[in-house]
């Protein structure tokens, strides 16, 4: 059986009666941590997964972890700052696929080489732009992208992952909160635009990830400075319950999913009790 490049296929074994089906996937900033927990879920309930990132090496080995387990996963490399990456990208799926079912924008906002953690006072206009572009533009370029391809089919379901410092004030994270609340706020507005060419729009926040230490935990670039000492540990004595990948891979797999066809325009935070954002 042929297979496009970066594409592997091992005796696909979906769940019986997988709600996604032979549904097409893309999940952006896929290779490590949240997007990849995304990736894998997906593909177990039966989607075929498109890994997005910049590393080729690494996306890969998102693949060969999907295809192990019997699934299917094919990787597209595009930097999510890039309009024309990422349009391209999502053109190249669409194409090699027929249409795009799925899309559940992430990454960038959350990558090691991200903006970090700083106070307002100490930014500088560059810093500004930076936040913007990776927390709100990476989301708004691939869903446009997306739902592009998706109004020509009349469906598809967007879900776009984010921070909770969208909905709840948080010290050090001014315009990583302010960012990501347009962004929150551009997915309600597009669920009503959108909608109108059979595509749902969602969202899901975040806070502090258990096992994603490597990018937020003690000695993480982003928390270096006088704000992020012991920043990790408060939040951990905050919440009620801890809160890991694949927590948020569960929500953004439901809010992708049949179960969630009546639901468009809203944010679910799945942060542990840290906050009940309104």
């Amino acid at each position: 059986m042929s297979s496009s490049a970066g594409e592997q296929r091992m005796n696909p074994a979906p769940l019986p009666g997988g709600q996604l089906q032979g549904q097409i996937a893309l999940v952006t900033g896929a290779t490590a941590f949240i997007g990849r927990a995304i990736a894998l879920e997906l593909a177990r309930r039966g989607a075929h997964v498109i890994v997005n990132g910049r590393n080729p090496e690494a996306g890969q080995a998102v693949i060969n972890e999907i295809a192990a387990n019997g699934y299917c996963a094919a990787f597209e490399q595009a930097d999510l700052t890039h309009s024309d990456a990422v349009r391209a990208m999502v053109d190249r799926v669409a194409e090699r696929h027929g249409r795009l079912d799925i899309l559940v924008a992430s990454g960038a906002g959350a990558s090691a080489d991200s903006p970090s953690f700083r106070l307002f006072k100490e930014m500088s206009n560059g810093d500004f732009d930076n936040y913007i572009r990776a927390h709100w533009l990476t989301r708004a370029f691939a869903i446009q992208a997306a739902a592009r391809v998706m109004a020509l089919h009349g469906r598809g379901k967007i879900v776009a992952v984010g921070t909770d410092a969208g909905r709840v004030a948080t010290v050090g994270e001014s315009f990583i909160g302010g960012a990501t609340a347009g962004m929150m706020q551009m997915c309600r507005v597009l669920a009503r635009e959108l909608g109108r060419d059979g595509i749902r729009v969602n969202a899901v926040a975040m806070s502090y990830i258990w096992d994603a230490e490597p990018r937020w935990g003690p000695g993480s670039p982003a928390l270096e400075g006088g704000h992020g000492k012991g920043m990790i540990e408060n939040l951990r004595k905050r919440m009620l319950f801890p809160v890991h990948c694949q927590d948020i891979a569960n929500a953004a797999a439901f809010l992708a999913g049949p179960e969630s066809d009546a639901i468009t325009g809203q944010t679910l935070s799945v942060n542990g009790g840290l906050s009940t954002p309104g």
